[in-house]
């Protein structure tokens, strides 16, 4: 069931720009001023959101991983970073 959800997700872009070339006017010689508009912003706040979730699970300076362990109870520590001695 996960395998249909990613592949939809996956087409679901060219599902848009199909309907898109289908439903638009013919008259139209290329995308209208709002749709460049709404694309650059989209594009922008991809492109933030990314810088942003980059920047929040980034480890300091002086810092090495310690990968994840399990614990002889069974449960596991995460994986994180820890000052470097």
């Amino acid at each position: 069931m996960m395998a249909v959800a990613d592949i939809l997700l996956m087409l679901l872009p060219l599902g848009l720009f199909l309907a898109w070339r289908r439903l638009r006017p013919r008259t139209s010689t290329g995308p209208s001023p709002g749709l460049v508009l709404a694309l650059a912003v989209g594009a922008a706040l991809g492109i933030g959101a990314a810088i942003w979730f980059g920047q929040e699970g980034a480890m300091g300076r002086g810092e090495a991983y310690v990968p994840a362990t399990l614990a002889p109870d069974g449960s596991i520590t995460p994986g994180h970073g820890e000052r470097r001695p």
